[in-house]
């Protein structure tokens, strides 16, 4: 059986990639004989929520698929730790898939902003990674976006975030972010005046780092960050130009199919997509 773990996933995005993973899986490398099977845990603040969720997708999906994908809600609150936590506890002796796809942007731009937007799609990515257990030969996929290229910084910080080898290295830019937002130093200092772009430009510098902590341990697990394409979530307000099939497209390509994806890398629209802002080959 394969599992896997769709954090925010009882609506927007979350929704597309746990109904896109269910119909491609039987076209996917992991589906090797008809006795496969591919259970989904669909995280969910809300459990309420999230067998609402799992009823309509169950609703959408057909029957071939549903004889060879079943779908669980499990509570995840992925700004709690002890949420986060129990899940792991849950979910031993690991998961071969998790596709981290919870997170905020929120209007304006102050200390406040800067630190909940940090809280939630940083710190909180880490400590899911921290804690949920992949197997090895397993997966981590990050949603990230391609706001968070390293153009619109100045070069110092720039710099620092194209050479960031290590997890603290990424930590200590996102403190630093914090800190002159909140002493109002941020523009002098050359940071950008975005606080989901900037917290997306950490989470991409982080799973680079953090493949190359893998690579050192010799753990057998990939890590990527990708970028969904501007989908019409609550997130944008209803604004994107994607479906959420097609913003799902990437992350699920990442997740479940054969590519020629390296470990640490950011991607956009199925392709390797190099964060300075020049599409690789």
């Amino acid at each position: 059986m394969v599992t896997a773990l769709v954090s925010g996933g009882n609506r927007g995005l979350g929704y597309g990639i746990v109904r896109r993973l269910a119909n491609e899986f039987p076209a996917s490398s992991l589906y090797t004989s008809p006795s496969d099977k591919l259970t989904i845990y669909l995280g969910s603040r809300d459990v309420s929520k999230g067998e609402e969720a799992r009823k309509s997708l169950y609703a959408e999906l057909a029957k071939d698929v549903l004889d060879r994908v079943s779908i669980e809600v499990r509570q995840l609150d992925t700004s709690s730790h002890d949420s986060v936590t129990k899940l792991a506890a849950e979910l031993q002796p690991g998961i071969d898939i998790l596709v981290n796809n919870a997170g905020i942007a929120m209007d304006g731009f102050d200390a406040n902003v800067a630190k909940q937007t940090v809280a939630t799609n940083y710190y909180a990515v880490k400590d899911v990674i921290d804690h949920i257990p992949v197997k090895d030969g397993g997966r981590i996929v990050t949603i990230a976006s391609s706001t968070g290229v390293l153009r619109g910084f100045g070069d110092e910080v720039r710099d620092r975030f194209r050479n960031a080898k290590t997890v603290e290295d990424v930590d200590r830019l996102m403190e630093e972010f914090q800190q002159v937002v909140a002493d109002g130093t941020w523009k002098e200092k050359g940071w950008k005046g975005a606080a989901y772009a900037t917290s997306k430009s950490g989470v991409i510098a982080y799973i680079r780092a953090l493949a190359e902590v893998y690579k050192q341990q010799g753990k057998r697990v990939d890590v990527f960050s990708c970028c969904p394409g501007y989908v019409n979530t609550d997130m944008t307000k209803g604004k994107g130009h994607k479906t959420l099939d097609q913003g799902a497209e990437t992350p699920v390509l990442l997740a479940l199919h054969k590519t020629d994806a390296k470990p640490g890398e950011f991607w956009f629209e199925k392709k390797a997509y190099d964060w300075e802002l020049r599409q690789s080959n």
